[in-house]
């Protein structure tokens, strides 16, 4: 099992973060959920960890 599995806790964690720290509204372009200019360094983080169980998913199990 690979750390970026698309079932482990770290990747769905990401997810619900990216859900939460999105950016406000279209006329206010700071994040939802921190208050900080989007994509703040927690959605940048959670974007990468769910890029890297993309990559992982393509390369299957070991």
């Amino acid at each position: 099992m690979y750390l970026f599995d698309a079932d482990s806790v770290v990747v769905s964690t990401a997810v619900e973060l990216l859900r939460v720290h999105q950016p406000a509204s279209v006329e206010d372009p700071s994040c939802g959920g921190c208050g900080e200019p989007a994509p703040c360094a927690v959605a940048t983080n959670a974007m990468q960890i769910r890029s890297a169980a993309d990559l992982a998913a393509g390369f299957g199990e070991p």
